[in-house]
């Protein structure tokens, strides 16, 4: 039986494109203010697209840890190091817009009421997961949240699961990773998660997320008839 769920942060909770396509925006326009060439080649680096303001797959925003895409930034500003590109990055976090992908207070509500443990895993900061999840109210539905700086490494490695398992008492055959990326659904899989779970909210697209899910589906709020119908599933 699944006894806990650990989520990936953004794209999964939160609509990816409306919260760090706003900060992929302010970000390369604060690090190169007159210079639009170079604000598309830093969105570029990174894998957002100005112009549609939208992600690729593959993008580090959506996929690799927070202190990576400082250094693929740097890479490209002689004079600023990634901790100071990091410093305005951090800056801009403040006031970012959040749109959750469902009524998250119902829906976390219900899975804790059924007595699952519910924990965030995020490659972004820890102390940012905090402030997201309280600023909608739901911080105190779970026992556990992490980011890649919480010192369990960063996804696709497994660390932060085995971690949230320790913390829970849970076995990773007994936990569910849900994730919008491929390095979420890698993570749980490194791990022997029990159900490794992508949701569609993040720029990745089914066929994308398929060969390293057990199930693929619209959105979190699936979850409950996902859990429940968990013994009619077969994970590989």
């Amino acid at each position: 039986m699944i006894k806990g769920i650990i989520f990936d942060k953004d794209g999964t909770l939160f609509s990816f494109a409306e919260t760090w396509g706003a900060w992929c925006e302010r970000l390369v326009e604060e690090l190169s203010p007159h210079d639009e060439a170079l604000q598309q080649e830093l969105a570029e680096a990174v894998g957002y697209d100005k112009r549609n303001r939208s992600f690729a797959p593959g993008s580090s925003v959506v996929n690799a840890s927070a202190d990576e895409t400082m250094h693929i930034l740097s890479g490209l500003l002689p004079g600023k190091s990634a901790a100071q590109i990091e410093a305005v990055g951090l800056r801009l976090l403040d006031a970012l817009p959040l749109h959750p992908v469902t009524d998250l207070q119902s829906l976390f509500t219900a899975l804790a009421g059924s007595g699952i443990v519910l924990g965030v895993a995020t490659n972004d900061y820890e102390a940012v997961a905090r402030d997201h999840l309280t600023q909608l109210s739901v911080i105190d539905k779970f026992d556990f949240v992490c980011g890649f700086d919480s010192g369990y490494g960063s996804k696709p490695e497994p660390g932060m699961i085995y971690a949230f398992c320790e913390h829970t008492g849970c076995d990773p055959h007994e936990v569910a990773m849900v994730g919008d990326s491929t390095h979420d659904l890698r993570a749980g899989r490194a791990a022997g998660v029990g159900l490794a779970v992508g949701v569609l909210t993040g720029p990745a697209e089914y066929a994308d997320l398929i060969a390293d899910a057990h199930a693929v589906v619209s959105d979190i709020s699936v979850l409950p008839e996902l859990i429940q119908n968990y013994r009619s599933i077969k994970p590989s």
